[in-house]
């Protein structure tokens, strides 16, 4: 009987070893606040001791809303409202894709699902996880779904602002931001300049496939105004010459008739574009008038100075009677031009002046 009973003692102390080492094994909890251990799951159970603030203790199981724990050399039992799990779920592991176009959020995984919103193309999402082709992400605190189709986690490269300039004059460009640095080149007045910004005085530029710097002292950034194209007709064959002189070399010839695109008119020669040169032709040999077409009822007219003072003749002849004088600088609203005479009202008549000795610049 006596062996009987140690046998069952043995068996006992050995269930209780086994106990207490899987009770090693149990998961960790700690508690949220000062709270009681009790001896039984019950309010009004005995207090075996009070377990500090964020105390870790062995979870040996759970009876009804009562943790059963284990701490230090106290066993008894928690209510689950003082109680955390200190294995916590793993964290969903987040990954950043670039949408490839203005992109929907859906309130559910599906395209007819309810759109909670628009990103932007290029737009950087977090994600938490990819099923059937949908991102699962967090958008203006909801949860919300994208669709893959239509991103990657490549990052789109970000191409800088660029501003357009307009230089006042002509320019150097040059291979440092540094006036006395090496010459890359000149740009002409009023060329329009592509920058991706200026820094210390000086625009950065690409300039024939090269990084260059132009002075910001010498750039605008309002359009220059372009000036009015004006079309005169020529009235016979004229000599094109490189300067507004009878002696100037000969360029080319345009024959009678032929529309020209004039720049400006100064002592009785317009200044043109030849070949790609610059050329002048006399205003003389010329007529605002287009070939074949009927002179306009009301002409319109042209304000011109004159460079000098200038006779007003009856005819448009130097030899015509003088009708009277026009100060140098005045101001002349003229009626049409016609073989280098401008004619004009003048004293209730029409009177003639010489186009040579105008310009149309004050």
């Amino acid at each position: 009987m006596k062996t009987k009973k140690m046998m069952i003692s043995l068996i006992s102390g050995t269930l209780a070893a086994v106990m207490a080492c899987g009770g090693a094994l149990a998961a960790s909890v700690r508690t949220t606040t000062d709270v009681n251990m009790r001896a039984k799951p019950d309010n009004s159970a005995a207090v075996l001791c009070v377990l500090p603030k964020n105390a870790e203790a062995e979870k040996l199981g759970m009876e009804g809303n009562w943790y059963h724990l284990s701490y230090k050399d106290k066993d008894g039992y928690v209510y689950k409202k003082y109680i955390k799990d200190t294995e916590a779920a793993p964290a969903a592991e987040t990954k950043t894709v670039y949408t490839t176009g203005d992109l929907y959020v859906r309130a559910k995984p599906d395209k007819t699902s309810a759109k909670l919103g628009v990103l932007k193309k290029g737009t950087a999402v977090e994600t938490t996880a990819l099923k059937n082709g949908w991102y699962t992400i967090k958008y203006n605190g909801k949860t919300g779904y994208i669709s893959a189709k239509y991103t990657t986690e490549t990052k789109p490269e970000v191409k800088p602002t660029t501003t357009t300039v307009y230089t006042t004059g002509d320019l150097y460009v040059r291979a440092k931001p540094d006036k006395t640095s090496a010459k890359l080149g000149v740009l002409k007045k009023g060329t329009a300049v592509e920058t991706t910004g200026a820094k210390n005085g000086w625009y950065t530029i690409t300039y024939k496939g090269k990084t260059g710097y132009i002075s910001g002292k010498y750039v605008t950034t309002t359009k220059p105004a372009t000036a009015a194209k004006k079309v005169v007709y020529t009235t016979a064959n004229l000599n094109v010459r490189d300067k507004a002189s009878t002696d100037g070399k000969k360029l080319g010839v345009l024959k009678k008739g032929t529309a020209v695109e004039v720049i400006e008119l100064k002592n009785g020669w317009y200044t043109i574009k030849y070949n790609g040169k610059t050329g002048y032709i006399s205003a003389k040999y010329t007529t605002e008038v287009k070939p074949g077409t009927e002179k306009p009822t009301t002409p319109a007219t042209k304000t011109v100075y004159t460079t000098s003072d200038l006779n007003v003749r009856a005819e448009p002849n130097k030899n015509a009677k003088k009708l009277g004088v026009l100060k140098k600088g005045a101001e002349v609203k003229t009626i049409t031009l016609k073989n280098g005479w401008y004619s004009i009202a003048y004293n209730g008549k029409t009177g003639y002046i010489s186009a040579k000795y105008t310009t149309d610049k004050r």
